[in-house]
């Protein structure tokens, strides 16, 4: 697979995130000098930044677009114990304009720079509850509403809810479960995208093993549903397959033992709610420690990276066996 396009990232720091929309033509990147930066593609194919957003105290760990129904819609994570919820709105952030946002800025000349910046984008929510750095964070399924999971490094999930889709200046942790043992903390999450099954979670970090949560309708709490438990290392990211008519769910892990694992997620007919059987199908070597991992649209393409910079494609051969068919290096000789 060829080089398709590159641009500069404007960014003073490490990138840490970089997220499409729903619809391909935005990106959104992150990075430790606390900025967000919106980007648009062009007819040429190019990339322009068109709005820097400045929130954040601290690194920022990772972005999530909602779904285009609610709007455009962003939320972010840092290292400073904060989410952010991001609105492009109809009219561009004026001076002196009262917004939470702008609390704690006292100086117009700093309000006028940063309207310039942001252009339609507004800072619209802080969710803060923990005192650790939120690692992850995901809209669920549109199916669910308007709810946001996040996940800190004190070992809990928190799920947000917005009480009004036309002002989402307003939130509610409407959940919040202990995923960690101990301290351990949480550093990915996961969505189950199926309409057909109650909310479902799958968590990872520091430890081995990938746990998979899922909310009771008959004890109104989330509980453990099951464990997904070979990994050597730490797990550095969790992605559930959308499952577009399949009878099973497929969830890839990456972890620092240089492994991608999928597994196979089977719900066995015995009428409880915990009868599930759980396969690892396929176990992906590469040769450095792997940090991300994504399924394509229909979950049939898995996409993983790591620290070689090289993006690897797999998938399905006609034998069942998952192969590599496509890696794409990060190091582009100028």
């Amino acid at each position: 697979m060829k080089l398709f396009n590159k641009f500069s990232g404007q960014h003073e720091d490490f990138v840490h995130d970089v997220e499409y929309d729903f619809y391909g033509k935005r990106l959104a990147t992150c990075s430790s000098d606390h900025k967000i930066k919106i980007w648009s593609g062009g007819p040429s194919g190019g990339w322009q930044c068109e709005a820097e957003l400045e929130g954040h105290k601290g690194a920022v760990w990772k972005l999530a677009w909602a779904h285009p129904e609610y709007g455009q819609v962003l939320a972010s994570c840092s290292f400073d114990q904060q989410v952010c919820v991001w609105e492009e709105q109809d009219a561009p952030l004026i001076v002196g304009e009262q917004n939470k946002s702008h609390r704690n800025i006292n100086k117009n000349e700093e309000v006028s720079r940063k309207s310039k910046n942001q252009g339609r984008w507004h800072q619209v929510a802080n969710l803060k509850d923990g005192r650790e750095s939120v690692t992850d964070v995901k809209f669920a399924p549109r199916h669910q509403g308007l709810r946001l999971a996040t996940c800190s490094t004190d070992g809990y999930v928190r799920i947000f809810t917005a009480e009004d889709i036309m002002n989402l200046e307003h939130w509610t942790m409407s959940e919040k479960f202990k995923a960690g043992k101990g301290k351990n903390e949480v550093t990915c999450i996961s969505w189950n995208p199926s309409r057909f099954d109650p909310p479902m979670l799958v968590v990872g970090g520091p430890e081995p093993t990938v746990k998979v949560w899922i909310r009771s309708d008959q004890e109104r709490r989330w509980k453990q549903y099951t464990e997904l438990s070979r990994h050597n290392g730490a797990v550095n990211d969790v992605s559930w397959a959308p499952n577009l008519g399949r009878s099973y769910h497929l969830i890839a892990t990456a972890s620092s033992d240089t492994k991608i694992k999928v597994w196979k997620l089977t719900k066995e007919d015995s009428g409880s709610e915990s009868g599930i059987k759980v396969v690892c199908e396929a176990e992906l070597l590469q040769e450095t420690e792997v940090w991300r991992c994504e399924w394509n649209v229909t979950g049939t393409v898995l996409a993983t990276s790591g620290d070689d910079g090289t993006v690897r494609l797999w998938r399905k051969n006609f034998q069942n066996q998952w192969i590599c068919v496509s890696d794409i290096s990060g190091q582009v000789n100028e």
